[in-house]
């Protein structure tokens, strides 16, 4: 990397930097010209993904049509809003809302169910703050204090913004404060919220209605058309919460804050007033990331809002049907060898080596976009008001969700854009998702070898296999329901195979005094040492059907080598290298890329490094995973 690095230094604001990060820098610029020039042509057939994304694009970009709109885009749902009267109205006012994907509230999604996971449910969780979690309500320390005050700041200036006096302004974010610290204190808190375990609770229809006595369940599902089946509540004590809000919350309180709600949703998609609002309450003075250029802004939200079309034409240009089954070829060689790597292990008992072998079988990994396009033709979109863009969008969205509950789980469906520069794991779901604007140079390249290709995204897909039955993987069997599968005897042994890692790793440092630490990297270095073991095999399986040249005087093996440290290697602030010691369990980038091949006999072999080499470790010494 050095040469590369040496024409490459770390932008000036920027903590690292390396072929990955510019890679993505050039998938922003490629999905920006593609935009453009969509929007360029107003001719596109009515309903064609190159409309709609070229309509939507270009409301966004006309800036000064969206500054003279002020507040008026939102005027017809605000004044429903001024007109609540009783409860009823404010049900029907949350549902709303919700068709907007603003949870207020509660939040209704789709989500497979966590104890069958073969099943989509409507799962319930608690929702409706304007701050982050509930500490940022709770906590009594000064920073949170003034987070605090900043907020009710903000949300009555946007509120005065919206038309309102400065004093009833003022006064409504006091109720609204009031209010979603009432909710903080029946949310939960951050660490049981991500446990899925802690947040599965099955019930029907009619507990649902028992739960919250004082909402109109039947009303919301009826309109929202949903179906009466078993939902998932999250979090049952926020809802009891609710119920009580319900029942005594005012309805000049309410209004306030339905109003405050809508109003943050769609201050980022309105006048400049508006935008700099939210932005500058995001993004408080000292420490303040750049704001991003408009072409930036409006490909994010056209991705966020459209990113299946996006994709679309994104992968037609960039992405060809041939990628797609080089890729997926190398999956299947990659499997097969993992799979026979288990079938093979020395220290797995048999019980959980079946297991394992079973959850291989069944991976899933998505590549590069859908088989099967969702139809957005039905979605209507122009050019004369970007929030009513926005809002047709979400409605689309929310419509698209609702649909999936009461119905098989489908494993083809993207958790990610096919457009996305990143790529994804479902631990739950037995699978990986791989977009086409992630599988460009330097993870993947049609035109490269396929000693680059499996020493670039093929190691990375390889460490990724490893976390289906790893420490991550082991609570899920192969059908995707929790269950501890691996037998206590297969931890132990897993656990003197690690200590050799962790050994290693506590050896290396980020400066004089400040070591790695092994046990925290533990799983991602182990994920790394077998991705490098699984991508190189599967090299050797697939030179027998597609022969690698020697390129530039590097043989194949040395290719794959070189590829891995382009592919992973990064320059980092030493700032950002000590921060990762601690809060980060992936081992930083030089680390990375030598740490596993410092124990591949393959690396030693290929680069002629003799015994004694700071490269290589010594036979005795070296790591094996899997």
């Amino acid at each position: 990397n050095g040469s590369w690095r040496a024409k490459n230094p770390i932008p000036s604001g920027v903590e690292r930097w390396s072929r990955r990060a510019a890679g993505r820098e050039i998938n922003r610029q490629q999905l920006t010209d593609l935009l453009e020039e969509l929007a360029a042509k107003r001719d596109r057939p009515h309903g064609s993904v190159e409309q709609q994304l070229g309509d939507f694009y270009a409301a966004c970009r006309n800036e000064s049509a969206i500054d003279v709109a002020g507040v008026n885009p939102l005027a017809l749902l605000l004044a429903d809003i001024a007109g609540i009267e009783k409860t009823q109205d404010v049900e029907r006012l949350i549902r709303r809302l919700h068709d907007l994907a603003i949870p207020v509230l509660f939040g209704a999604t789709s989500a497979s169910d966590y104890l069958d996971p073969e099943a989509v449910v409507l799962n319930l969780t608690g929702g409706g703050l304007g701050l982050p979690d509930r500490d940022a309500y709770l906590n009594p320390d000064a920073a949170h204090t003034q987070t605090r005050a900043r907020y009710r700041a903000h949300v009555a200036n946007l509120l005065a913004l919206a038309g309102g006096s400065t004093d009833t302004a003022q006064k409504a974010a006091e109720e609204i404060l009031a209010l979603e610290t009432r909710l903080a204190e029946a949310s939960l808190t951050p660490d049981v919220a991500a446990d899925p375990a802690a947040t599965a609770h099955k019930m029907t229809f009619a507990q649902l209605s028992q739960l919250v006595k004082h909402f109109d369940w039947d009303r919301y599902f009826t309109e929202a058309h949903l179906p009466r089946i078993d939902v998932n509540v999250a979090a049952p004590a926020f809802f009891e919460q609710l119920d009580q809000e319900f029942a005594t919350t005012s309805v000049a309180t309410w209004k306030a804050y339905l109003a405050w709600h809508l109003l943050n949703s769609a201050a980022p998609f309105l006048s400049k007033p508006f935008a700099d609002a939210s932005f500058e309450f995001q993004n408080p003075a000292g420490d303040a990331a750049p704001r991003a250029s408009r072409a930036a802004i409006c490909l994010e939200t056209t991705e966020a809002l459209l990113g299946e079309p996006l994709g679309r034409v994104y992968a037609e240009r960039y992405f060809p049907p041939a990628a797609k089954a080089k890729v997926q070829e190398m999956v299947r060689t990659m499997l097969a060898v993992f799979a026979d790597d288990i079938a093979t292990s020395k220290w797995l008992s048999d019980a959980t080596r079946q297991q394992a072998l079973a959850k291989i079988a069944a991976y899933e990994v998505l590549v590069g976009y859908p088989d099967t396009w969702t139809d957005f033709s039905k979605l209507v979109l122009g050019r004369d008001s970007f929030w009513a863009n926005v809002a047709a969008a979400r409605r689309f969205g929310v419509e698209l969700q609702r649909q999936r509950i009461g119905q098989r789980t489908s494993r083809s469906t993207w958790q990610l854009p096919p457009s996305s520069p990143a790529a994804y794991i479902d631990i739950q779901l037995n699978g990986m998702g791989l977009p086409a604007g992630f599988l460009q140079a330097p993870a993947f390249d049609l035109a490269a070898s396929d000693a680059v290709n499996y020493g670039a995204i093929g190691i990375g897909i390889a460490h990724d296999l490893t976390h289906a039955i790893d420490a991550l993987g082991r609570d899920f069997d192969a059908q995707g329901k929790p269950r501890k599968w691996w037998a206590q005897t297969d931890l132990d042994a897993l656990e003197k195979v690690g200590q050799c890692t962790v050994d290693q790793y506590n050896g290396y440092a980020i400066e004089p005094g400040l070591p790695l630490d092994g046990r925290f990297v533990l799983g991602e270095a182990l994920g790394d040492l077998a991705g490098v073991h699984i991508a190189f095999r599967a090299l050797q399986q697939s030179m027998k059907r597609h022969p690698v040249p020697t390129i530039d005087g590097f043989t194949p093996e040395q290719q794959f080598f070189l590829a891995w440290g382009q592919f992973r290697g990064a320059a980092e602030t030493l700032e950002l290298q000590r921060r990762m010691v601690t809060t980060d369990p992936h081992p930083t980038a030089k680390y990375r890329v030598i740490g596993p091949l410092a124990n591949s006999p393959e690396f030693q072999q290929a680069f002629g490094c003799k015994e004694g080499s700071a490269m290589v470790r010594p036979p005795e010494k070296r790591c094996v995973a899997w």
